[in-house]
């Protein structure tokens, strides 16, 4: 806690390095990985490099691929090189590696390391409630009022209703929920992350936001679902999955996602990321304006993803549905 603290020049209060979230992050059992995912190089005794790992499978269709991501990465300046030296202990004990975004040292450093770029995955946001979102912003400047009125303005327009043909059920566990549910490439034809009822479970237990699960159901039939995680007054759609081949089906499902949300009489603001085609077509269907994209690296020594670049990632391959800077 100390190293990251310093590190990322964070006090004591900062939420995602206080014990409970990195005991969870580290050692939680998951089921995609064995063990710890905590790692830490030291040299002379003292942490010069951490990193906490985030499992993930890929489904191509044709098999599984085993992958993670590094969160919380953190080199101590002292000694250089430790970041890329743990790196690479990680890449050997997993088949490939991705990363979302990161810092701009970690953009510099992971092509030089064989990361390349496979994807994109983009962030959109809905206002729910401009005026208080409008209060609540920290920082206000000159265009502060002209964002006030571009989401007053989106609010007004038209947006996909879900209606009777989507309803949301809300679950506090995913035991026993059918596996029909859950990711499947041959409905999209992507590559998607694996999800099972023990991961899933794992999500919902994170203490650094408020988690919840729903299932979607068309005629009374489960065919999806989509997990909430609440930071302060922004709603973030974690996951979302639904049965559907085409853009229609994911925009009724978003707009249920966004229903649920809106029932919050707190959150003044939803936002959700998206990679896969299917996603970032229906999202505006549903309201949704785009924000900015983040790179998807991807390590592959041994081609075990071949030269595939549709992989369909969400805010949970990273830590980006609990993540908040407020180091408050």
């Amino acid at each position: 806690m100390r190293f990251l603290r310093t590190v990322f020049s964070v006090s004591e209060s900062h939420r995602m390095f206080q014990a409970d979230v990195l005991r969870w992050k580290c050692f939680a059992p998951h089921p995609f990985w064995e063990g710890g995912r905590g790692y830490a190089l030291r040299y002379k005794g003292e942490i010069a490099a951490f990193g906490c790992l985030v499992p993930c499978r890929f489904l191509t269709g044709s098999g599984t691929v085993a992958s993670c991501d590094v969160i919380d990465w953190a080199a101590s300046k002292a000694v250089p090189g430790a970041g890329i030296m743990l790196y690479r202990h990680i890449q050997g004990l997993t088949g490939t590696m991705i990363n979302i975004g990161g810092t701009g040292d970690a953009s510099q450093v992971l092509p030089k390391i064989g990361f390349q770029v496979r994807a994109e995955r983009h962030s959109y946001t809905r206002v729910l409630r401009p005026w208080h979102h409008f209060r609540q912003a920290r920082q206000k400047d000159w265009k502060s009022p002209l964002r006030l009125a571009r989401d007053y303005r989106e609010l007004g327009r038209a947006a996909r209703d879900a209606g009777h043909a989507l309803t949301a059920q809300r679950v506090t566990s995913f035991e026993g929920i059918p596996a029909e549910v859950f990711p499947d490439p041959s409905v999209t034809q992507q590559v998607v992350c694996a999800r099972t009822p023990e991961s899933l479970n794992y999500y919902l237990a994170c203490p650094a936001a408020k988690m919840d699960a729903y299932l979607l159901e068309r005629e009374h039939t489960p065919v999806g679902y989509f997990l909430l995680s609440r930071v302060g007054c922004q709603c973030r759609i974690a996951d979302l999955w639904i049965r559907s081949p085409d853009r229609q089906g994911w925009a009724e499902a978003y707009a249920a996602a966004t229903a649920v949300a809106r029932t919050d009489p707190y959150i003044t603001e939803v936002t959700v990321a998206a990679s896969s085609p299917l996603e970032t077509g229906a999202l505006p269907q549903a309201g949704y304006r785009r924000t900015h994209a983040e790179p998807v690296f991807v390590l592959d020594p041994g081609r075990l993803l071949g030269d595939r670049n549709d992989l369909a990632v969400s805010l949970l391959e990273n830590d980006g549905y609990y993540w908040s800077g407020d180091s408050g």
